[in-house]
């Protein structure tokens, strides 16, 4: 086995400089840093990481108990877990149980080996606790899930109570004369609870007849079995999704023609699930709560804590009904990520209400044009409209939503905080509601900034941290450095990525620079601010960037997410519902990809809203697909498919969050962007897509070397006060 002591006789150098590069540790110069690396790659060694931590004096280590990986809820607890501890810099030890207490307490001794310093379990017992004690776990060290203790002790759970009343509710409503309930071991807390109140709900009915099995893991096939002898019942309440699953698999093995309806408790689902009435909880964010819990305790003698998250509930995925006979809605969209998941979401709509719903996707400047010119001709019911066209076309072609339905307004308080008014109102009539809010964020490769050779490269050049830039001047140097054409140890050939397609995107390019600077483009009096040295500044950092960029810019924000995917660009910045497709299947830069917040912290906003367009000749049914399309679960639906939400809850599904963590980010820029891009505070009407042509024809100008950055500013400021001479 390779040492310490071979890695320094071939590299050159040191024990002391090879220990210090392996742990991180140290004032190493780039050189040696490369040739210490090179040597240990050579040799195949690998870093004790027990060894390692012995040395650090402390441990970074949490352990997971769980009692098998076979059940949907618990590797969804799992993969949220994980997911949020290496986030903070934790690593994760899991162990399997099989609700077998004497395995349980053989993976409490590993854990505590494994030199754990926090550990999360689903208990085989509700004595459990004095084992963890016992192995010298400390109670605030530890989190008990799910299944309470017989002693007081860190808890977190759902209401599993709840849960058995709500099943048992659809089972009085449905009139069910024969009634099977299957549970988990009654040992456990949370079966009891949904037991109790399950049968509690029922009552004595007279002329129903119910039957009961709790089983486990082994044995529920066998267990299982036992329900259909005296012939199938009406409905099976299941308190164990994964028991849910085998009830499913036996009658359609065994007893196919049986009309039995399946009901259970269940992890969240992102697309419906055919087979069961499902009352669902949210283990995503049970894994996600443990790992925070348990790291928040770490060291503060936390004990006693017991955390009730909420239960999802019943999620429907079914429109509402209305009567439409012979209707069809008919929906013009920008081609976007957005738009491929609508036309699949669309057909879930018209399998709930028998009405077809028709897609018509169109380029940016296509949709424009079909706006300027719509009347009373228009086919469209339904329009998906940029957020910067809002105020321009509302009047012209949008019924105000609650003229359609006075209750359509409370939607907006199931959106997420910061939400700017500027997706739905124009002087204070709701015309439409965000189905794709979006909002800025910077995305670079986290394996190159977390690179010790790059890093410590970086410091020797700039004298500065390599880190995610918080100024359009640091992003440029960043973007220098990692130009392979002007720094030959670049390991990727561009900085950055420039988008400059249409001058309206151009216009764009330059206010995120310029709002890095200033939050406002006009100031009290609605008079522009080009003449300003932020505004110039800004068009020169972006004319400047074109030297780390490939010749040919990106036309559209789908490119530059793509150029960043093929691997060979350190950094780009997109709108959260363009992001999604860095992930494509071709993507090179999967598990190294990181994101902060855009250089300045003023990110902007874009995406669209949706509205119900004044020709429309089926209002109420346009009305009611929207409000479908932002509601849960359709809205989680969408964002796992590769859109973006404004629904609260949404953010809340971490199958969605552990897909895309940027996600978050984004959800919070919302708050932060309050740049004023328009000359009126009212959100009054405001054609801003010709204002950005007039802004980006200039740029452009000026970032070919037509003009300079000064001609190019006074140009646009010129033109736009001849053109917006007056308010509309």
């Amino acid at each position: 086995m390779a040492t310490i002591k071979d890695i320094a006789k071939i590299s050159g150098v040191s024990q002391g400089t090879v220990s210090n590069v392996l742990n991180g540790k140290g004032n190493v110069s780039s050189e040696k840093i490369r040739l210490v690396e090179a040597a240990a790659a050579s040799l195949g060694y690998a870093i004790n990481e027990r060894a390692k931590v012995l040395r650090q004096g402390k441990s970074k280590i949490l352990a997971i108990i769980l009692p098998n990986i076979k059940f949907k809820q618990y590797v969804d607890f799992y993969l949220s877990f994980v997911s949020f501890a290496e986030s903070k810099g934790y690593t994760t030890l899991l162990y399997l149980s099989n609700d077998n207490p004497e395995t349980e307490r053989e993976m409490i001794r590993r854990a505590r080996s494994g030199m754990a310093s926090g550990l999360a379990a689903f208990p085989s017992m509700s004595s459990m606790h004095r084992d963890y004690r016992e192995a010298g776990f400390d109670e605030s060290a530890v989190l008990f899930v799910e299944r309470d203790q017989d002693a007081k002790c860190n808890y977190l759970g759902f209401d599993y109570a709840k849960c058995g009343r709500k099943l048992a509710e659809l089972a009085l409503a449905s009139e069910m004369k024969s009634v099977a309930l299957v549970t988990d071991n009654l040992e456990f807390s949370n079966q009891r609870a949904f037991r109790d109140a399950f049968l509690e709900t029922l009552g004595g009915t007279p002329g129903r007849r119910i039957s009961q099995i709790h089983t486990d893991l082994l044995r529920r096939n066998q267990s299982t079995m036992q329900l259909f002898e005296p012939g199938c019942p009406d409905g099976v309440f299941v308190a164990n999704f994964g028991f849910a699953e085998t009830v499913r698999n036996l009658l359609m093995t065994f007893f196919r023609s049986a009309e039995t309806k399946i009901y259970t408790v269940s992890p969240n689902f992102m697309m419906p699930e055919g087979n069961f009435i499902k009352y669902e909880l949210n283990y995503r964010l049970m894994g996600k709560k443990a790992a925070e819990l348990l790291i928040s305790h770490i060291g503060h003698n936390a004990k006693g804590n017991r955390v009730i998250l909420e239960n999802s509930g019943f999620r429907e995925w079914a429109a509402p009904k209305l009567r439409s006979e012979g209707a069809c809605l008919n929906l013009l969209t920008l081609d976007s990520p957005e738009a491929s998941v609508m036309k699949y979401l669309a057909l879930l709509y018209t399998q709930s209400t028998g009405v077809p719903v028709n897609i018509s996707v169109s380029s940016y400047d296509e949709i424009h044009e079909i706006l300027s010119g719509m009347d009373e001709s228009s086919i469209y019911d339904l329009i998906r409209v940029d957020v910067t066209w809002l105020s321009w076309f509302a009047g012209r072609i949008l019924l105000p939503l609650e003229e359609i339905s006075p209750s359509v307004a409370p939607l907006r308080d199931t959106f997420v905080n910061g939400l700017s008014r500027q997706y739905s109102y124009v002087e204070d009539k709701l015309y439409a509601l965000p189905v794709s809010p979006s909002a800025q964020v910077l995305f670079y490769r986290k394996d190159l900034f977390e690179s010790t050779v790059l890093k410590r490269l970086y410091q020797e050049t700039f004298k500065a941290k390599l880190a995610p830039p918080a100024t359009f001047e640091e992003y440029n140097r960043i973007a220098r450095f990692f130009t392979k054409s002007i720094n030959p140890q670049s390991p990727v050939e561009y900085g950055t990525t420039v988008t400059l397609g249409s001058t309206g995107v151009a216009g764009t390019e330059f206010l995120t620079r310029y709002f890095s600077r200033s939050r406002n483009l006009f100031d009290d009096s609605g008079k522009i601010l080009l003449d300003t040295d932020a505004a110039r500044k800004s068009l020169d950092e972006l004319i400047e960037a074109k030297r780390y960029s490939k010749s040919n810019y990106c036309p559209w924000w789908t490119h530059a997410a793509q150029e960043f995917s093929d691997g060979n660009v350190a950094m780009t910045i997109l709108y959260s519902n363009f992001a999604s497709e860095i992930l494509n299947r071709n993507s090179k830069v999967v598990n190294r990809i990181g994101y902060a917040l855009v250089p300045g912290g003023s990110p902007i906003i874009g995406g669209g809203s949706m509205g119900v367009s004044r020709f429309s000749r089926n209002p109420e049914l346009a009305l009611s697909f929207i409000a479908w399309l932002c509601g849960e679960p359709i809205a989680s639906a969408s964002m796992q498919l590769g859109s973006v939400s404004a629904c609260k809850k949404a953010y809340e599904n971490y199958e969605i969050i552990d897909t895309y963590p940027w996600l978050e980010l984004a959800k919070d820029s919302f708050a932060l962007s309050a740049n004023r891009r328009t000359p009126y505070k009212d959100f009054a009407p405001f054609d801003e897509r010709r204002f950005l042509g007039v802004l980006g024809h200039e740029v452009k100008n000026a970032y070919i070397g037509a003009l300079s950055s000064a001609e190019a500013l006074e140009k646009a400021r010129r033109n736009y006060e001849k053109q917006f001479s007056a308010r509309p």
